[in-house]
Protein backbone atom coordinates (compact mmCIF):
# COMPACT_ATOMS: atom_id res chain seq x y z
CA UNK A 1 0.00 0.00 0.00
CA UNK A 2 3.13 2.45 0.85
CA UNK A 3 4.56 1.65 -2.50
CA UNK A 4 0.95 2.65 -3.76
CA UNK A 5 0.71 5.87 -2.25
CA UNK A 6 4.17 6.74 -3.61
CA UNK A 7 3.58 6.23 -7.01
CA UNK A 8 0.18 8.42 -6.46
CA UNK A 9 2.37 11.19 -4.72
CA UNK A 10 4.78 10.99 -8.18
CA UNK A 11 1.46 11.34 -10.56
CA UNK A 12 -0.06 14.68 -8.54
CA UNK A 13 3.79 15.74 -8.58
CA UNK A 14 3.78 15.14 -12.44
CA UNK A 15 0.31 16.67 -12.63
CA UNK A 16 1.10 20.32 -11.07
CA UNK A 17 4.43 20.05 -13.24
CA UNK A 18 3.08 21.91 -16.07
CA UNK A 19 1.69 24.57 -13.69
CA UNK A 20 4.48 25.44 -12.20
CA UNK A 21 6.49 25.42 -15.31
CA UNK A 22 3.93 28.21 -17.11
CA UNK A 23 6.49 30.68 -14.95
CA UNK A 24 10.07 30.95 -14.90
CA UNK A 25 10.07 29.31 -11.47
CA UNK A 26 7.45 28.71 -8.70
CA UNK A 27 6.31 31.30 -6.17
CA UNK A 28 7.99 29.68 -3.31
CA UNK A 29 7.68 26.01 -1.37
CA UNK A 30 6.61 25.18 2.32
CA UNK A 31 7.62 22.95 4.85
CA UNK A 32 4.75 21.77 7.47
CA UNK A 33 4.20 19.19 10.01
CA UNK A 34 1.02 17.68 11.70
CA UNK A 35 -1.88 15.33 11.42
CA UNK A 36 -1.53 15.04 8.03
CA UNK A 37 2.44 14.20 8.36
CA UNK A 38 5.44 15.49 7.56
CA UNK A 39 4.72 17.90 3.37
CA UNK A 40 6.43 19.69 1.36
CA UNK A 41 4.27 22.48 -1.27
CA UNK A 42 5.81 24.45 -3.86
CA UNK A 43 3.31 27.20 -4.64
CA UNK A 44 2.51 29.18 -7.31
CA UNK A 45 0.67 32.69 -7.15
CA UNK A 46 -2.30 32.68 -9.79
CA UNK A 47 -4.08 36.40 -8.98
CA UNK A 48 -3.87 38.27 -5.62
CA UNK A 49 -6.43 35.68 -4.58
CA UNK A 50 -5.58 33.06 -5.72
CA UNK A 51 -2.46 30.38 -5.20
CA UNK A 52 -2.17 26.99 -6.50
CA UNK A 53 -0.29 24.15 -4.33
CA UNK A 54 1.07 20.71 -5.14
CA UNK A 55 3.39 18.46 -2.57
CA UNK A 56 3.50 15.15 -0.41
CA UNK A 57 3.00 14.29 2.73
CA UNK A 58 4.50 11.42 4.69
CA UNK A 59 3.51 10.00 8.28
CA UNK A 60 4.38 6.56 10.02
CA UNK A 61 3.94 6.07 13.41
CA UNK A 62 2.53 3.60 15.73
CA UNK A 63 -0.16 3.92 19.28
CA UNK A 64 -1.64 1.23 20.89
CA UNK A 65 -5.06 1.11 20.93
CA UNK A 66 -8.29 -0.80 22.22
CA UNK A 67 -10.59 -1.79 19.20
CA UNK A 68 -13.66 -4.25 20.19
CA UNK A 69 -12.39 -4.68 23.74
CA UNK A 70 -9.22 -6.26 22.30
CA UNK A 71 -5.60 -4.40 23.00
CA UNK A 72 -3.77 -3.98 19.52
CA UNK A 73 -0.68 -2.34 18.27
CA UNK A 74 -1.21 -0.12 15.48
CA UNK A 75 0.96 0.95 12.91
CA UNK A 76 -0.23 4.26 10.98
CA UNK A 77 1.20 5.33 7.66
CA UNK A 78 0.35 7.02 4.94
CA UNK A 79 2.37 8.34 1.61
CA UNK A 80 0.37 11.08 -0.44
CA UNK A 81 0.43 13.85 -3.08
CA UNK A 82 -1.65 16.97 -2.38
CA UNK A 83 -3.02 19.05 -5.02
CA UNK A 84 -4.73 21.63 -3.81
CA UNK A 85 -5.93 25.83 -4.29
CA UNK A 86 -6.00 28.78 -2.12
CA UNK A 87 -8.53 31.18 -1.72
CA UNK A 88 -6.90 34.58 -0.06
CA UNK A 89 -10.43 36.62 -0.11
CA UNK A 90 -9.16 39.52 1.61
CA UNK A 91 -5.38 39.51 -0.13
CA UNK A 92 -3.61 38.52 2.54
CA UNK A 93 -2.47 35.73 4.67
CA UNK A 94 -6.16 34.13 5.54
CA UNK A 95 -6.83 31.42 3.27
CA UNK A 96 -10.10 29.24 2.20
CA UNK A 97 -8.11 25.85 1.21
CA UNK A 98 -9.76 23.06 -0.79
CA UNK A 99 -7.89 19.78 -2.89
CA UNK A 100 -7.37 16.45 -2.34
CA UNK A 101 -5.05 13.89 -0.67
CA UNK A 102 -3.66 11.42 -3.39
CA UNK A 103 -2.38 8.15 -2.07
CA UNK A 104 -2.17 5.16 0.31
CA UNK A 105 -3.45 5.49 4.15
CA UNK A 106 -3.40 2.22 6.58
CA UNK A 107 -3.54 0.62 9.34
CA UNK A 108 -1.20 -2.60 10.40
CA UNK A 109 -3.01 -4.49 13.90
CA UNK A 110 -1.28 -7.10 15.81
CA UNK A 111 -2.44 -8.11 18.79
CA UNK A 112 -0.98 -11.44 20.99
CA UNK A 113 -3.91 -11.68 23.85
CA UNK A 114 -1.98 -12.69 27.72
CA UNK A 115 -5.34 -13.37 28.51
CA UNK A 116 -9.05 -15.04 27.37
CA UNK A 117 -10.55 -12.20 24.88
CA UNK A 118 -13.91 -12.53 22.96
CA UNK A 119 -13.62 -12.78 19.13
CA UNK A 120 -17.07 -12.12 17.17
CA UNK A 121 -19.45 -14.07 20.36
CA UNK A 122 -16.62 -16.60 21.98
CA UNK A 123 -14.49 -16.21 24.83
CA UNK A 124 -11.33 -17.63 23.81
CA UNK A 125 -8.35 -18.26 25.59
CA UNK A 126 -4.55 -17.14 24.53
CA UNK A 127 -3.48 -20.41 23.29
CA UNK A 128 -6.15 -20.73 21.03
CA UNK A 129 -6.53 -17.32 19.46
CA UNK A 130 -2.72 -17.18 18.53
CA UNK A 131 -1.38 -14.00 17.20
CA UNK A 132 -4.26 -11.59 15.60
CA UNK A 133 -3.04 -9.67 12.65
CA UNK A 134 -5.20 -6.70 10.93
CA UNK A 135 -5.08 -4.49 8.37
CA UNK A 136 -7.17 -1.67 7.33
CA UNK A 137 -6.99 0.56 4.15
CA UNK A 138 -8.92 3.49 3.05
CA UNK A 139 -9.80 5.43 0.14
CA UNK A 140 -7.05 6.43 -2.42
CA UNK A 141 -8.21 10.37 -2.91
CA UNK A 142 -9.38 12.27 0.16
CA UNK A 143 -10.93 15.31 -0.72
CA UNK A 144 -10.57 18.28 1.93
CA UNK A 145 -11.17 21.28 3.34
CA UNK A 146 -10.06 23.97 5.71
CA UNK A 147 -9.53 27.11 6.86
CA UNK A 148 -5.88 28.95 8.09
CA UNK A 149 -3.18 31.18 7.46
CA UNK A 150 -0.44 31.21 4.64
CA UNK A 151 1.70 35.04 3.74
CA UNK A 152 3.94 33.12 1.85
CA UNK A 153 2.21 34.46 -1.11
CA UNK A 154 1.56 37.85 0.37
CA UNK A 155 4.29 39.11 2.92
CA UNK A 156 6.66 41.70 2.36
CA UNK A 157 9.57 39.42 3.72
CA UNK A 158 11.24 36.21 2.33
CA UNK A 159 9.89 33.95 4.47
CA UNK A 160 6.56 33.53 5.84
CA UNK A 161 4.30 31.26 8.34
CA UNK A 162 1.68 28.87 7.61
CA UNK A 163 -1.15 27.06 9.48
CA UNK A 164 -4.08 25.31 8.33
CA UNK A 165 -7.19 23.75 10.28
CA UNK A 166 -9.82 21.19 8.33
CA UNK A 167 -11.19 18.06 7.65
CA UNK A 168 -10.24 14.94 5.06
CA UNK A 169 -13.00 12.33 4.02
CA UNK A 170 -11.28 9.55 3.72
CA UNK A 171 -14.24 7.31 3.27
CA UNK A 172 -15.46 3.75 4.46
CA UNK A 173 -11.91 1.37 5.30
CA UNK A 174 -11.76 -2.67 4.18
CA UNK A 175 -10.62 -4.49 6.69
CA UNK A 176 -9.05 -7.86 6.86
CA UNK A 177 -8.65 -9.70 10.18
CA UNK A 178 -6.27 -13.64 10.54
CA UNK A 179 -4.95 -15.65 13.05
CA UNK A 180 -1.66 -17.21 13.47
CA UNK A 181 0.12 -19.42 15.73
CA UNK A 182 -3.13 -20.99 17.80
CA UNK A 183 -4.64 -23.94 18.54
CA UNK A 184 -7.88 -23.25 16.50
CA UNK A 185 -6.00 -21.63 13.50
CA UNK A 186 -7.96 -24.02 11.36
CA UNK A 187 -11.20 -24.72 13.38
CA UNK A 188 -14.45 -23.29 11.67
CA UNK A 189 -16.14 -22.50 14.20
CA UNK A 190 -13.18 -19.97 15.43
CA UNK A 191 -12.90 -18.78 11.53
CA UNK A 192 -16.65 -17.50 11.95
CA UNK A 193 -16.01 -15.55 14.77
CA UNK A 194 -13.10 -14.20 13.55
CA UNK A 195 -14.88 -13.19 10.40
CA UNK A 196 -17.44 -11.70 12.59
CA UNK A 197 -14.94 -10.00 14.85
CA UNK A 198 -13.60 -8.23 11.44
CA UNK A 199 -16.94 -7.16 10.61
CA UNK A 200 -17.17 -5.38 14.05
CA UNK A 201 -13.51 -4.04 13.52
CA UNK A 202 -15.07 -2.37 10.12
CA UNK A 203 -17.96 -0.93 11.99
CA UNK A 204 -15.60 0.57 14.71
CA UNK A 205 -13.04 1.90 11.92
CA UNK A 206 -16.87 3.70 9.67
CA UNK A 207 -16.21 6.05 12.81
CA UNK A 208 -13.15 7.49 11.16
CA UNK A 209 -14.34 8.21 7.89
CA UNK A 210 -14.12 12.19 8.73
CA UNK A 211 -10.11 12.67 9.63
CA UNK A 212 -8.84 16.32 11.17
CA UNK A 213 -6.20 18.34 9.52
CA UNK A 214 -4.26 20.24 11.53
CA UNK A 215 -0.63 21.49 10.84
CA UNK A 216 1.60 24.49 11.07
CA UNK A 217 4.85 25.45 8.71
CA UNK A 218 6.91 27.95 7.26
CA UNK A 219 7.50 29.18 3.68
CA UNK A 220 10.46 30.38 1.67
CA UNK A 221 9.50 32.11 -1.56
CA UNK A 222 11.49 32.95 -4.11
Amino acid sequence: MKKAGTIFAAAAAMALAPLLCATAQPLGVGMSAGTDGIGADAMLKLSPLLVARGGVRYADFSIDREFDDIDYDADIGFTSGVVALDVHPFANGFRLSSGVYIGGRDIELRAAPASPVEIGDVVFTPEQVGVLNGRSEWNAAAPFIGVGFNNGAHALKRFGFQAMLGVAYIGDPEVSLDAEGGLLADDPLFQAQLAEEEAELEDDFDDFQVYPILNLGLTVRF
